[in-house]
């Protein structure tokens, strides 16, 4: 039953991408925008009707004389394409696009870019069909613009100004200004009233905001009551009632997404793969949606204006919120697949650095989307870092303690002194196995089962024994001292083979016997074996004095104690030594 609905729920996902790429793909609209891709346009001084022959040419842009007539001369060839095949043809778009190149965007928020240069590229055609122009001999061209110093030009009786860009990808182009393009509603209100002039597009303004996209049949939409067909806030009804049908319909399906994943959660085993990738369905499928219900709207429900700018703001800000729970959801996977893995024991050294590594790449992977989506956004990042780095400052300055210990993890991890089950000895003289290394503290357990706890800015400025280092193997020393007279020989065999036969004392290496000295009242002997872990060594030290002090007793070795002999005398009794009768 889970693979059912993993298989249900991948292929819901493959047709919601399928569907978003036949939109693109149907409507032919969206086409690759200079304003983004930081190129520089060259001006050359080919005219749109050569586009034919030289499509990948930009416009004569060198004045304010051949940037009104390239984008006349080009809109009338979009109105003369969308006479044979329809406005939203890919011929006639492909002019109206060409056409926008004349108007400065550079201003205009990456969000909006697409939607603010068609509309206003219609605005600005339905304007100049209505206005009186002069004659393009009383236009300046690049000439008269050079002699007489001017950087702008105003259509005459109109606010219509074309003027140098100064930076930017069309540096050292004349387009219609900023302040045009932000004015151009303004304009068209004012001026909507004034007839069209022969022979020019009438309409195209309506034409493109009112009329649906390729996927929506155009019979449908001649087919509603007229009260449907209404403007209402810029848009008509049937517009409304799609958009507010298409953000519900894609509530509603990311909800019963969410429904179904948190269910499967709940019926998952405990035993199931650290490598859960299923549970990147939920953010996937919503970044999904969401892309294509942005591009439904767009293009064929064919929203405009400010209701466009706000949802399209909106969307854009689940998507990356979504993009966000992925992120996070996939490296917590990473971090639960890898240390999961049987070649890193849990709570280890190497399982927490792969840890840390994977969170921090995991916000790398957030700062990234971050910066992308101010950028995004058009907001100043710049800005918005400086004005963290300050509060990071303020901050790092309250816990200065907090970020001494966690730097100090930090080398623990790096350097590795001692690992996770090594036995140290503290400086202090603690002694005990290290059971966690954290990015704030170290954890130790006592042989007596005390645990301390003790900062990494602590432990990382002290000396540490570390018992376990290099092998986990652990020597110990058992010093014996016999009477004078023993049988040396003896004595070397009974203590060989004492450790020989304790199963707490390794064969490798091979116990040894030294005699070290002639002490004052015994032969100084000392028997050098190792333990299997550092912890044992209570336990072998206990068994070997216990089986050496019973096979001495059994072999008649005598196991002497200091003895003094003190003789006392009486001067008074006796001459002084010191001076003979």
């Amino acid at each position: 039953m889970k693979h059912a609905h993993s298989k249900t729920a991948t292929a819901l996902l493959l047709f919601l991408m399928i569907f978003c790429w036949s939109i693109r793909s149907s409507s032919g609209t969206e086409k690759a925008d200079p304003a983004l891709n930081g190129g520089k346009l060259e001006a050359t001084h080919l005219t749109p009707v050569e586009m034919d022959r030289h499509p990948l040419a930009g416009l004569d842009l060198e004045s304010p004389r051949e940037t009104l007539r390239a984008f006349i001369t080009t809109m009338n060839r979009a109105y003369a394409a969308s006479l044979e095949s329809g406005l939203r043809s890919q011929k006639a778009w492909a002019f109206v696009l060409r056409a926008s190149d004349c108007l400065n965007l550079g201003k205009v928020p990456p969000t909006m870019v697409h939607a603010v240069r068609i509309e206003s590229t219609f605005l600005l055609m339905e304007i100049l069909n209505r206005v009186e122009l002069p004659s393009f001999n009383a236009i300046p061209d690049k000439q008269m613009m050079k002699a007489e110093g001017w950087s702008r030009w105003t259509i005459p009786n109109t606010e219509i100004t074309i003027s140098k860009v100064s930076e930017g990808p069309y540096e050292g182009q004349y387009l219609f200004s900023h302040k045009t393009v932000t004015r151009l509603e303004e304009f068209y209100e004012r001026s909507k009233h004034l007839p069209y002039k022969p022979d020019t597009w009438e309409n195209p303004y309506e034409a493109y905001i009112y009329s649906p996209g390729t996927l929506i049949p155009h019979q449908w939409i001649e087919r509603l009551p007229p009260w449907m067909k209404r403007p209402f806030f810029g848009q008509t009804l049937w517009q409304w009632v799609g958009l507010i049908l298409s953000l519900l319909m894609g509530a509603m399906v990311v909800w019963l997404i969410y429904r179904w994943e948190y269910r499967r959660k709940a019926l998952e085993s405990e035993t199931v793969s650290p490598w859960r990738f299923g549970k990147l369905l939920f953010p996937a499928s919503g970044m999904a949606l969401v892309w294509a219900i942005e591009i439904f709207v767009d293009l064929q429900l064919n929203i405009t204006g400010m209701p466009l700018l706000v949802v399209n703001v909106c969307l854009r800000l689940l998507f990356f919120i979504f993009a966000g729970v992925a992120i996070l959801i996939f490296g917590n996977i990473l971090v639960n697949g890898i240390t999961s893995s049987k070649q890193l024991r849990k709570r280890s050294i190497d399982n927490n650095l792969v840890r840390l590594s994977l969170r921090v790449l995991t916000l790398v992977m957030l700062f990234a989307l971050f910066w992308y989506a101010a950028k995004y956004f058009g907001l100043s990042v710049t800005a918005v870092f400086a004005s963290a780095g300050i509060v990071g400052l303020a901050i790092a300055m309250a816990a200065r303690e907090t970020l001494a210990n966690f730097f100090g993890g930090i080398s623990l991890l790096l350097d590795k002194p001692f690992t996770t089950g090594n036995y140290i000895i503290l400086d202090s003289g603690e002694r005990g196995e290290v059971v966690d290394i954290g990015l704030r503290s170290t954890r130790i357990l006592t042989r007596d089962e005390i645990l301390i706890c003790i900062p990494n800015s602590v432990i990382t400025n002290v000396k540490i024994v570390n018992e376990s280092a290099p092998e986990h193997r652990f020597r110990m020393r058992i010093k014996i001292g016999v009477a004078y007279g023993s049988d040396i020989e003896e004595v070397e065999e009974i203590l060989m083979k004492l450790a020989m036969e304790n199963h707490l004392a390794v064969r490798d290496p091979v116990p040894r016997v030294r005699f070290r000295a002639f002490g004052d009242s015994s032969l100084d002997f000392e028997l050098l074996c190792w333990a299997r872990k550092p912890q044992e060594k209570g336990r072998l030290i206990h068994s070997l004095n216990k089986e050496i002090y019973q096979a001495f007793n059994e072999a008649g070795i005598i196991i002497p104690f200091p003895q003094r002999d003190v003789h006392l005398f009486n001067p008074s009794e006796n001459e002084s030594p010191l001076h003979p009768s």
